[in-house]
C-alpha cells in the first residue's frame, strides 16, 4: 500500500464525480423548470432540428387553418348575398309574369320601374359579395393552408393549397342573362323611344316580306359575325346562312336566323365552339311606338356583325334612300349595298370608334414594305395590366388592306394566349375592301388602351402616312359606347321574353351557388385534415422536446442524494493524508 501527500488521488477522484453530479443537478433542474428535455442544442442536437421542423409545420398549419376560417367566412358571406338574388329574382319573374299576361289592363310602366330597381339591385348585391363580373371573387381562388407534401416547394405549395374556381359563379344581371351587348341599326331598350327608325313589322312599307320581295332573288341571305376567337386571323370569321324560304314577317325572320346560327356552331371547328360560348341570338327589339327592328344580342360577348349581301343589309336598317340616324321620307324597301354600310359592333362594350385607316404600301423589298406597330393594354381580372405590341406588316406584292389588317391585330391579340388581351376584337365599318376605320371592342367593363405607333417603311428609316391614323402616333383609350341590352317588362313580348330570362337566370344562380356550396365544404375538409395533423405535429414535437416530469422529478432527487454523498465522500478524502501524521509519530 502507498501513501502520498503531493497528490491526493481520492480527492481527486471525488471531486470529478462530484462535478459530474452537480452538472446532472443543473441539467435536471433546468429541465423540471422549463418544462423541456432539450433546453440547449448541446442537450440532443439530431432531436431539435426533428423538433424544429415540426415546430415550423405547426406555424404554418395555425396561420393556414386561419386562412381557411377567412375563406370560409367569405363564402358565407356570399352564400347569404346569393340567397338574397334568389328572391329578387322571385320578385322579378312575379312582375314579368303580371306584365306578360294578355289580359293585364293596368300600367306596364309602373311594372317595369320595380323590375328594373330589382335589377339594379342584383347588381348591386353582386357587386358587395364580390360575384359581378370581374368581381374581387369572381376568380380561381387559391388558399394556403399548408400540410402538404411534395419533392419540390412548388409541389408543397400545390398539395398544401385548396382551389375554389368561382370564375364562372358571377350573378350580376349580365352574368344571369337579364343584360347583355346587342348590335344593330336600333340599339336601344324596349323602355326607349326609337320613333323615326326604320320599322320590319307587317303594316310598315319596309316590312320583311317588302324587302326580302325588292332585294332577294335566291332565296338565301347571310350574316358575318365576328367576336373572341372567330374573327378575322383568329380561324375566321362564322358566316351564318338564312333560309328565307318560309320567312314573312319579324318572328319567322329571328327564327330562321337563328337557326342559321344554330347551324354555325355545330361545323366542330375552334372558332365555332368560341362562337357557341358567346351565346349570340337574333332578337326583334319592339319599342313602345310598335316599330319592330332586327337586334342581335349576346349574354357575355363583344361581337360585330356584318351584312352578307344587300338583303342582310336592309333588314338590319340600311335601306335606299335612309339618311343618318332615321328613316327618311325617301326611303325605299330595298337594302344598300353591303359597301356603303352593313356593320354593326355591339353596344354596352368598351370600344375604341372610329380610327381611320390607309392601306399599309407594299414594296418588292420586304424591308421597305409599310409596317405599323400597337401597343394593347388591358386590365386581367385581378386589376393588373396586361400588354401586348401588334404588328401590321405589308407584304413585297399587294397592299395591306383593311381586312387584312384587322386579320393580322385579332390572330396577334389570340396567339398572346392571355385572357384580357384575347377578348379584345378588332372590326371595321363594313365600308369598302381596303379602307375605311377600324374598332376595337371588348365585353370588359374595363377601360382598355391602344396606341397606334408610327408607320414606317424602308427599314424603319423613312416615315410612313398609311395605316392606322395616317401613321401618326396618338394613344386612344376606350369607353362605354351605347346601352346594353337590358330586360323590360313595360311591353307584353317583352315580359314574356323576360319570363323566359329570368327562368333560365335561376339556373344560373343555382349553379353559382353550388359553386360556393362546393367551396365551403372544400374548406370544410381542408380546415378538419389541417386541424388533425397540427394535433398530430403538435404531439410528436412534444415527445422529442417536452421533459418527462415523473422521471426528472427522480433524477432531481437522485442528483441532490449523489452530490449530498459526493461532498461527504470528498470531505473524508481530503482528510486522508491527515493519517500520514500517525507514522512521523515516534
Amino acid at each position: 500500500m502507498s501513501f502520498s501527500i503531493n497528490t491526493n488521488v481520492a480527492s481527486l477522484q471525488a471531486q470529478n464525480y462530484l462535478q459530474a453530479d452537480q452538472t446532472f443537478q443543473n441539467q435536471t433542474i433546468n429541465e423540471v423548470t422549463s418544462g423541456l428535455r432539450i433546453v440547449n442544442s448541446g442537450d440532443d442536437a439530431a432531436g431539435l432540428a426533428v423538433a424544429n421542423g415540426y415546430r415550423s409545420t405547426e406555424a404554418v398549419l395555425t396561420q393556414g387553418i386561419q386562412n381557411a376560417s377567412q375563406g370560409q367566412s367569405e363564402l358565407q358571406i356570399a352564400d347569404g348575398g346569393l340567397s338574397n338574388i334568389s328572391q329578387l329574382l322571385d320578385r322579378a319573374s312575379t312582375l314579368a309574369t303580371e306584365s306578360a299576361s294578355g289580359t293585364f289592363t293596368g300600367d306596364r310602366s309602373t311594372l317595369n320601374n320595380e323590375y328594373q330597381s330589382v335589377l339594379s339591385e342584383i347588381n348591386r348585391q353582386a357587386q358587395s359579395i364580390g360575384l359581378n363580373s370581374g368581381g374581387t371573387f369572381a376568380k380561381n381562388l387559391s388558399v394556403f393552408i399548408g400540410g402538404g407534401n411534395g419533392s419540390t416547394s412548388a409541389a408543397q405549395i400545390t398539395n398544401g393549397s385548396v382551389s375554389v374556381d368561382l370564375s364562372n359563379a358571377t350573378v350580376d344581371t349580365q352574368s344571369l342573362g337579364l343584360q347583355g351587348y346587342s348590335a344593330g341599326y336600333q340599339t336601344m331598350t324596349a323602355s326607349q323611344a326609337d320613333s323615326g327608325f326604320y320599322d320590319l313589322s307587317n303594316a310598315s312599307a319596309t316590312s320583311v316580306s317588302n324587302v326580302i320581295a325588292n332585294t332577294n332573288t335566291t332565296g338565301t341571305t347571310s350574316f358575318v359575325i365576328s367576336g373572341p376567337g372567330f374573327s378575322g386571323g383568329a380561324g375566321g370569321a362564322i358566316t351564318v346562312n338564312v333560309n328565307l324560304a318560309n320567312v314573312g314577317d319579324t318572328t319567322q325572320l329571328a327564327t330562321a336566323i337563328n337557326a342559321g346560327i344554330t347551324a354555325a356552331e355545330q361545323t366542330g371547328t375552334a372558332q365555332a365552339g368560341a362562337f357557341t360560348a358567346a351565346n349570340i341570338q337574333a332578337v326583334i327589339h319592339t319599342g313602345k311606338d310598335g316599330a319592330q327592328q332586327l337586334q342581335f344580342t349576346s349574354s357575355n360577348s363583344a361581337f360585330e356583325v356584318t351584312a352578307g349581301d344587300a338583303t342582310a343589309n336592309g333588314l338590319m336598317g340600311n335601306l335606299t334612300g335612309q339618311s343618318a340616324g332615321g328613316l327618311a321620307s325617301g326611303a325605299t324597301d330595298v337594302g344598300e349595298d353591303v359597301s356603303t354600310a352593313s356593320a354593326f359592333v355591339a353596344d354596352g362594350t368598351q370600344q375604341i370608334t372610329g380610327l381611320a385607316y390607309t392601306n399599309l404600301a407594299s414594296n418588292a423589298t420586304a424591308a421597305d414594305a409599310d409596317t405599323q406597330s400597337l401597343a394593347i393594354t388591358a386590365n386581367n381580372a385581378d386589376g393588373v395590366p396586361q400588354s401586348a405590341t401588334v404588328t401590321m406588316v405589308a407584304g413585297t406584292s399587294a397592299d395591306l388592306t383593311m381586312d387584312n389588317a384587322i386579320a393580322q391585330i385579332n390572330q396577334q391579340l389570340q396567339a398572346t394566349g392571355n385572357a384580357a388581351l384575347q377578348s379584345i376584337v378588332a372590326s371595321d365599318d363594313g365600308g369598302a375592301s381596303g379602307t375605311g376605320q377600324i374598332y376595337f371592342s371588348d365585353a370588359s367593363s374595363n377601360p382598355f388602351t391602344v396606341t397606334v405607333g408610327q408607320s414606317t417603311n424602308t427599314a424603319g428609316a423613312d416615315i410612313a402616312t398609311t395605316g392606322l391614323s395616317a401613321g401618326v402616333p396618338s394613344t386612344n383609350q376606350s369607353s362605354q359606347v351605347g346601352l346594353s341590352a337590358t330586360s323590360a317588362i313595360d311591353t307584353e313580348a317583352g315580359a314574356q321574353s323576360a319570363v323566359s330570362a329570368l327562368a333560365s337566370a335561376v339556373t344560373t344562380l343555382g349553379n353559382a351557388q353550388a359553386a360556393v356550396g362546393r367551396g365551403e365544404n372544400l374548406f370544410n375538409y381542408a380546415t378538419n385534415l389541417a386541424q388533425s395533423q397540427l394535433t398530430n405535429d403538435t404531439t410528436a414535437e412534444s415527445g422529442i422536446r417536452d421533459a418527462n416530469m415523473a422521471t426528472e422529478a427522480a433524477n432531481l432527487t437522485k442528483a441532490q442524494i449523489m452530490l449530498q454523498a459526493g461532498v461527504a465522500a470528498l470531505a473524508q478524502a481530503n482528510s486522508a493524508p491527515q493519517n500520514i501524521l500517525s507514522l512521523l509519530k515516534g
